[in-house]
């Protein structure tokens, strides 16, 4: 019966460790995509450019003085414990810088 349990543990560890490898978070990557868009690059090539894990509101901008704010709307697996929100800071339609807030 002790080698059943045994058993049972490490096939349950094993699971486990499958299930986090899976679960992959792309937080930082999107956090690396957006510092790496170069200031004044326009917001077409900034669009085009867009990974497939991130999901942002294009549509409808926060708009405040002359800047448009583009909230990003998910992060595939993010697990921010603090919540943050995510812009894209847009003047002209050229990226000018991104904005993070709790």
């Amino acid at each position: 019966m002790r080698y059943v349990s045994n058993f049972f543990k490490v096939i349950l560890f094993f699971c486990f460790t499958l299930f986090v490898i899976g679960c992959k978070n792309y937080y930082n990557e999107t956090i690396k995509w957006i510092d790496n868009i170069e200031p004044h690059t326009n917001i077409e090539i900034v669009k085009e450019s867009q990974p497939e894990f991130v999901r942002i509101d294009w549509g409808y901008p926060e708009k405040k003085d002359n800047e448009n704010w583009y909230y990003i709307q998910e992060i595939n697996g993010s697990y921010d414990v603090l919540r943050m929100s995510h812009i894209l800071v847009f003047i002209d339609n050229e990226f000018d810088r991104r904005e993070s807030h709790k």
